[in-house]
């Protein structure tokens, strides 16, 4: 099966360009800069890799590229809730769809977080305007070697005090070891039910944010002696409101965080699925 992805800026996206080929799966992606990308890259590259900009107007050269079987895209904007950042990312998926139909394929797997499932509508309406055999995917954070949770973590585990809230800090989460989810995608292409249909997908074990940080601190650091220290809602965006204006990083940690749903993962009644447990997702890289 020969697949295109697109979004290799995205934590997941860049992941899968080494991680989803198999001896069933040929991988290929596209990214706007291929050097930056490469340069940027910390594990070997298991996909041919294509220089094309989503965001150019008339998109229609697939040259090198074989006709696909299926497409993975990647939310290329941090969020869905700005009408700056739909506007972008509309019209690069309009210009993917382009690419998709030019190398005769119609089956795209969209993934976004799942705290822009209440702006989901202008994505959906795109690809039922262009015809796309389509599944939409929504997920909980998801960790791994390398990912934004993990480099916030590290700077947060020298400090000698970490202030945290109930709105930043004691949502539930439902991590996905980043194993488990390219796994987990490769799965949903081989299930008639999901087509046409908004999938939200969360890791087997909840746990609040700081107490995946506490768990991070223990099996990662072996850290006990830094306090933690609660602060009403206020206080805490009243001392951090510059940064969590300013700062893309902090925003980007903050916002996921902030999610307080349980996913009960519905979708198991089509396909079974066992998630690692979370102690062995944070010990795997």
């Amino acid at each position: 099966m020969d697949i295109l992805i697109s979004g290799l800026n995205n934590y997941v996206g860049r992941r899968c360009a080494s991680l989803m080929a198999d001896e069933d799966f040929r991988l290929f992606a596209i990214t706007r800069n291929r050097k930056l990308f490469e340069e940027r890259m910390s594990e070997p590259i298991h996909a041919q890799i294509f220089e094309i900009d989503l965001l150019k107007e008339d998109i229609v050269d697939g040259k090198g590229l074989p006709y696909i079987d299926a497409s993975f895209y990647f939310a290329q904007v941090p969020a869905l809730d700005d009408m700056v950042n739909v506007r972008v990312e509309l019209l690069c998926l309009r210009n993917f769809i382009r690419l998709m139909k030019y190398l005769k394929c119609n089956r795209l797997i969209y993934v976004a977080r799942l705290m822009d499932r209440r702006s989901l509508q202008p994505i959906i309406e795109l690809l039922k305007e262009l015809q796309i055999d389509y599944t939409v995917v929504l997920k909980n954070i998801v960790v791994g070697k390398d990912c934004l949770l993990y480099n916030i973590y590290r700077q947060m585990s020298v400090r000698k005090v970490v202030f945290y809230s109930k709105q930043y800090g004691g949502g539930l989460l439902q991590p996905i070891g980043i194993h488990d989810f390219v796994r987990w995608l490769k799965a949903i292409l081989q299930v008639p039910n999901f087509h046409y249909n908004v999938l939200e997908v969360g890791g087997g074990d909840t746990i609040s944010a700081v107490d995946l940080y506490r768990l991070y601190l223990n099996l990662k650091t072996k850290l006990n002696v830094q306090r933690m220290i609660s602060l009403p809602n206020w206080l805490f965006g009243l001392l951090y409101q510059r940064d969590i204006k300013e700062n893309t990083g902090t925003t980007e940690f903050l916002q996921p965080v902030q999610v307080n749903k349980i996913i009960d993962n519905s979708w198991g009644a089509y396909l079974p699925f066992t998630f690692m447990p979370l102690k062995d997702i944070l010990m795997a890289e």
